[in-house]
């Protein structure tokens, strides 16, 4: 079936009016065809022009008319209409299936079909009936705001045929700006129409449903997973702003941190065509660290060789007047859980370079390093003494031997989350190197790692399906099982007392300039009603806020340490998920924000 149409591009004589302009001049000027032009435009269908005629003659006739500027791009001149057709498409960034050209001449039409493949031609007969062809419902937009996004385009493409220099040059001049809008669902028709309407900048093509309600609640069901991360992007330039023109969304992974890969991939990558030349998706891409993508069809611009966009800058708001977001850090460092990736998607803004360390799933394992029993493990391990263990393991070096501290780059953000300290845990010390691991089968829900027996290794194994444990998985988790038997000795969680000491010798360890923020997980959660389970209870969790204390007073005692807790962003138990650590979008986002405005405040390590 032909698709459905999205640019027309009109011939003139005998075609939109009847006559011919330089023979004989126009006999009838056809205001139902004029009528069709407004119509289609009102429906956010654009109309163009590829006519054989005088260009000045020819304008003054429009404009004379007031029909002048519902046309984009017009090409009114004496070459072929082939070429021209070709480039018309070019410029307007659409795909040939979706636009139709009308020409009287039979000729002119089988050259436009050979010249641009997929394009749709009609004659002149056709235009009576065509408000009434499913292929032109279009989309209600009475403001005509499309037409003007597109008189924006035909402004900024004359500019850069008129430019001097490179490309690059020139989009430096023109002032590009993105602002990002993490508050997507008052956005959602925006985001389900980026994500069904978009083909040659849409990476992931995961469509959802046609039908708009199915649409929006199958959209509400993936971003209100505490791993979703979402944001809706909007660009302007000197020309004029754009809208919002693209959609993402990152899910966190919990899998073996690799050197140099995001821990994060792509569920939705989708950029309207309205600024391809500009490079915004590239700019996007390596904003959000070059999460994982997997690239579904055909799309414009490869992602898979990084490049530096220097000529788009991020802003706060669409305000002209506004600046560029201010970055708070050469560095900022995500150390915790499984909230760091959500919470580096929305500080990512804040600083060029954006690291995250958290707890992560390696053969099968879960390993657990939100703890400073751990952190003072890792930063104090050496490669060589750990590194037959880790490999034994399965283990990346960098996650059980890096002192993160000693290659920091002065006026370093630290932002840690100590989510274990908080509970009573159990943890494995080498018998001779004194590294310290928490690592569990990741589906095991009773017994200790450490002191389970082969015989209950396997049993556990032979409970879980397939679908838990690979053949892989399943050797890895016994070998690890022999391994941490034989070489570690199972331990009991610090006292309080010494978990401070601990604490306090990693605040030591800061270099001068940097700054530090504990995170602290939120006291309370949300559990079904032992009495009547369709209801829920809260309830508070006193270990939490025992350990939100004793961090607020070590912090008392260092001016470059302050504390965050989430309990400060949370508006209620509905934001509250699983557990009691995993939260909704709108918590890490105004955490990031939270963070931000307390590491201004904050006065850095004195040298």
């Amino acid at each position: 079936m032909a698709e459905a149409v999205r640019l027309v591009v009109w011939d003139l004589d005998e075609t939109f009016w009847k006559g011919t302009v330089t023979e004989g001049g126009i006999r009838e000027y056809v205001q139902e065809h004029h009528d069709i032009v407004v119509e289609l435009s009102r429906r956010g269908i654009i109309n163009s022009i590829c006519s054989k005629n005088d260009h000045d003659t020819v304008c003054k006739i429009l404009a004379d008319k007031n029909i002048l500027d519902y046309f984009v791009f017009p090409s009114i001149n004496w070459e072929s209409k082939g070429p021209r057709l070709r480039h018309l498409v070019e410029a307007t960034q659409l795909r040939a299936p979706t636009v139709m050209f009308i020409d009287d001449n039979p000729n002119n039409r089988a050259e436009a079909a050979a010249m641009v493949a997929g394009i749709q031609v009609e004659d002149e007969n056709f235009i009576a009936s065509m408000l009434a062809d499913p292929r032109f419902v279009g989309k209600d937009d009475k403001d005509l705001a499309r037409l003007k996004q597109y008189k924006l385009l035909e402004e900024r493409s004359r500019d850069a045929e008129k430019a001097v220099g490179s490309n690059e040059e020139f989009l430096r001049s023109c002032d590009v700006r993105v602002y990002i809008e993490f508050d997507v669902e008052s956005h959602l028709d925006r985001c389900i129409e980026l994500i069904n309407r978009t083909n040659q900048l849409n990476y992931t093509k995961l469509r959802l449903p046609e039908n708009i309600e199915h649409a929006r609640r199958d959209l509400l069901f993936h971003l209100r997973r505490f791993s979703r991360q979402a944001g809706l992007v909007r660009v302007a330039d000197k020309y004029g702003d754009y809208g919002f023109v693209g959609f993402f969304m990152t899910e966190s992974l919990r899998r073996t941190i690799i050197e140099g890969t995001s821990n994060r991939r792509l569920i939705h990558f989708c950029l309207s065509c309205r600024t391809l030349g500009m490079l915004i998706e590239q700019w996007l891409y390596e904003y959000l660290g070059r999460p994982e993508l997997d690239v579904v069809g055909d799309v414009l611009t490869d992602l898979s060789v990084q490049r530096t966009i220097d000529w788009v800058r991020q802003v706060p708001s669409m305000d002209e007047s506004a600046s560029e977001l201010a970055q708070i850090a050469p560095r900022i460092v995500l150390w915790g859980g499984c909230e760091t990736e959500a919470v580096g998607v929305y500080l990512a803004a804040y600083t060029p370079a954006l690291q995250t360390f958290g707890s992560y799933v390696a053969g099968g394992c879960f390993v657990r390093i939100d703890s400073v029993v751990h952190v003072n493990s890792i930063c104090t391990s050496h490669p060589r003494d750990v590194e037959a263990d880790a490999t034994a393991m399965g283990l990346p070096i960098r996650m059980v031997a890096q002192d993160i501290f000693a290659t920091a780059a002065t006026g370093t953000i630290f932002v840690f989350n100590f989510g274990l300290d908080a509970q009573w845990f159990s943890y494995g010390r080498h018998k001779t190197t004194g590294m310290t691991l928490n690592i569990v089968p990741r589906r095991l829900l009773r017994g200790n790692f450490f002191t389970l027996s082969e015989q209950e290794l396997i049993a556990h194994l032979e409970t879980t399906s397939e679908r838990e444990y690979d053949a892989d998985q399943r050797r890895n988790v016994l070998a690890v099982g022999r391994h941490v038997r034989e070489h570690f000795d199972c331990l009991h969680a610090p006292s309080e007392e010494q978990r401070i000491h601990m604490l306090r010798d990693i605040l030591e360890r800061l270099p001068a300039g940097s700054k530090f923020i504990i995170a602290v997980e939120h006291d309370q959660v949300t559990r079904p009603d032992n009495d009547n389970p369709k209801n829920t209870v809260t309830v508070s969790l006193p270990e939490r806020t025992r350990w939100a204390e004793l961090m607020r007073d070590v912090a008392r005692s260092y001016p470059y340490v302050e504390v965050v807790t989430y309990s400060e962003v949370i508006n209620g138990p509905h934001e509250v998920l699983g557990g009691g650590n995993h939260y909704t979008r709108e918590v890490y986002l105004r955490f990031a924000h939270r963070v931000v405005d307390v590491a201004k405040a904050l006065q850095p390590k004195a040298i």
